[in-house]
Formats: structure tokens, C-alpha cells, sequence
């Protein structure tokens, strides 16, 4: 049974009796106590009191998939008929990646509202509450070749990064090479996904993540400084309408991107730069070295200043603030 219907089936900020609450679902109450306790478990705020029975404490904006329709019908690069929302999945870019007809692949869109599996970059997991964040993929096909993408998810965050502004206000930094950060907590993730078909054209998926209105605990479970865009936000805002503007933004990043690459958002990404003129440690293959962060290459390749003052390129690998990011080397 999908969650989003039996939270319709539940009054905000009144008690229903579980009875009354099985009824109208048509579920037994032991299945019923079963599904609501998962809800809580995934970030719902639902009250339970054995005499009262069920209270939905917060309304939950759901995403509408006609609205979303609507909204991607504006832009000739998308196929509004290929848009999905998903009331749960595994992994949004898992399950377009293994799309099994190519014909059907490109300008593809999952939008779900709960990842039992989400992925984020080397293999880590990405945590989302139910019903209160932005989790999408798009799919799309390009002709050229794999080292086409090298600065890809450059081009999207910085695509991605200029949408959240009209919520944030000024304040939003890009951390290489896949995150959007405000005030030292991050905000959105980015994850390319890039699978070849043979001789055929290769099947690039994108999948995003943004933090809008998680619980607190979740920093407790990832391990890091998350923030919400509704606790930054300066404007009200929907989740549909918010998930729209991402995805249009996201199809002309990519089909920019596929004409002329990343060198024309070199400027605009490195003025974002969440490392440049601070102290950063490199880790690539295993050797770890430090210096300071001197912003991207045309290529999207990020630049450190070593302690020797020579110039290193990361193509791969993984760049962060070192304990001391105010140390210079020039």
C-alpha cells in the first residue's frame, strides 16, 4: 500500500481512532500500527497514542506529478511523458540506468519521495527523510565519448547552485566536485553515473539530492554538517515547484554541456569555490598531500598549490578543508 495514501487518509493536527484510520484504508489495525511506525521511521511526523489513536503533527507537500508535467512541458529538451514520481525506490540513477529500452532512455526523469538505497559518491549512502526533500535523476544520451563528462557534475552544480539561490539569497559555495554548501553545511549532492552501450551512444544519468526539510537527528546518521533549504530560505516555496526548476535547469546544463564542455562555466564555478585560497587536503590513490585550493581548470580539474608551490591537478579523488584552512603556501 503507498504511504501518500494512507497519509491523505490522516487528519492534520486531529486525533483519529485506529479503527476509523483502518477503515478508511482498508487495512487491518496491525498492519496499519505496522506502516504508520515505518512513516515515523523515515522522518514523518505522525503522533501515536494507544486511547487516541493517530495525529498527523506537520502537513507533508507532497510532489504533484501533473504540476511536474506541466512545468517540463516549457522545454523542448525534455519528454514530459517520461517523467515518474515514485512514492519510494531503491536509487533513483540505479533504476534509469538499468532502463532497458535505449529508445526510450534520454531526457528521462525519476523524482521520488524516499530512496530505501540512495547513492551518493564513492559508494556512500545518501540519507533523505520521507516527504521532505528533492531526490531525482535524469537520464541522458550522448554521442561522444567517456572523457566527454570530466566536468560534468561541475556544470550541474553550478546549474543547480543558481536555482537554489532564488531560496537562498547570496551565500551558496560549490565544493569539488559534486556539492552545494551555505554556511559550512551542505545543502545538495550530485551523483554522475555513466554506463556505455557497446558501439551505441553512452547513457549519462545525474542524479540530485537537496536537503529541504530534514530531521535533526539526520546529521547524527551521516556524519556530517547538513543544513535545510527551508531554515535558509527567504521565500516560501514547494517542494513541486522546486523539483521543476532543477530538472529544466539541469536538461540545458547537460545540452550545454554536451556542445561546448565546462570551460565556459570555469569562471562563474571558481568565483563559488568553497576551497579557493584556503588550506585543503588532497587524498588521490591513497597519498594524501596538502596546499591550498587555487579554484578549477578548464577542464574541471581542481588546482592545489602544494607546499612546495607547485601547481597539482585532481582529476579524482577527494579534497577537503584541513584542520588549519587559513595556513598559506605562496
Amino acid at each position: 500500500m503507498p504511504h501518500r495514501h494512507l497519509l491523505k487518509q490522516m487528519p492534520l493536527a486531529q486525533w483519529i481512532n485506529a479503527a476509523d484510520l483502518a477503515q478508511r484504508t482498508c487495512l487491518d489495525q496491525r498492519t496499519l500500527d505496522h506502516h504508520v511506525h515505518a512513516l515515523i521511521k523515515d522522518g514523518v511526523a505522525i503522533g501515536c497514542c494507544k486511547r487516541r489513536g493517530y495525529c498527523l503533527l506537520e502537513a507533508v507537500d507532497f510532489i504533484d506529478q501533473g504540476e511536474l508535467i506541466d512545468m517540463l512541458k516549457a522545454s523542448p529538451l525534455l519528454r514530459p511523458e517520461r517523467l515518474e514520481v515514485l512514492d519510494e525506490v531503491d536509487s533513483t540513477n540505479t533504476r534509469l540506468l538499468g532502463w532497458p529500452e535505449l529508445s526510450g532512455f534520454h531526457g528521462r526523469a525519476c523524482v521520488t519521495e524516499f530512496q530505501t538505497a540512495g547513492r551518493g559518491r564513492h559508494g556512500k549512502r545518501w540519507h533523505g527523510a520521507r516527504y521532505r526533500n528533492v531526490m531525482l535523476s535524469l537520464a541522458w544520451q550522448w554521442s561522444g565519448s567517456f572523457d566527454l563528462v570530466t566536468g560534468l557534475s561541475l556544470s550541474i552544480g553550478l546549474a543547480v547552485a543558481r536555482v537554489l539561490s532564488q531560496w537562498t539569497g547570496p551565500g551558496l559555495q560549490l565544493k569539488w566536485p559534486n556539492d552545494i554548501m551555505f554556511s559550512g553545511g551542505k545543502l545538495a549532492g550530485i551523483l554522475i553515473d555513466v554506463s556505455p552501450t557497446g558501439d551505441g551512444p553512452l547513457r549519462v544519468v545525474v542524479g540530485l539530492g537537496v536537503n529541504v526539510c530534514n530531521s535533526p537527528h539526520l546529521e547524527q546518521v551521516v556524519d556530517q554538517r547538513v543544513i535545510n533549504l527551508q531554515d535558509i530560505a527567504i521565500r516560501s516555496m514547494s517542494r513541486t515547484q522546486l523539483t521543476g526548476e532543477l530538472i529544466l535547469a539541469m536538461a540545458l546544463a547537460l545540452d550545454r554541456f554536451e556542445k561546448l564542455g565546462f570551460a565556459p562555466d570555469q569562471v562563474a564555478w571558481n568565483q563559488c569555490d568553497r576551497f579557493r585560497g584556503r588550506t585543503v587536503l588532497a587524498s588521490i590513490d591513497g597519498e594524501v598531500f596538502e596546499g591550498e585550493g587555487y579554484g578549477v581548470d578548464s577542464e574541471g580539474r581542481y588546482r592545489i598549490i602544494d607546499t612546495s608551490g607547485n601547481e597539482q591537478a585532481v582529476s579524482a579523488g577527494e579534497v577537503k578543508l584541513s584542520a588549519n584552512p587559513n595556513q598559506r603556501f605562496r
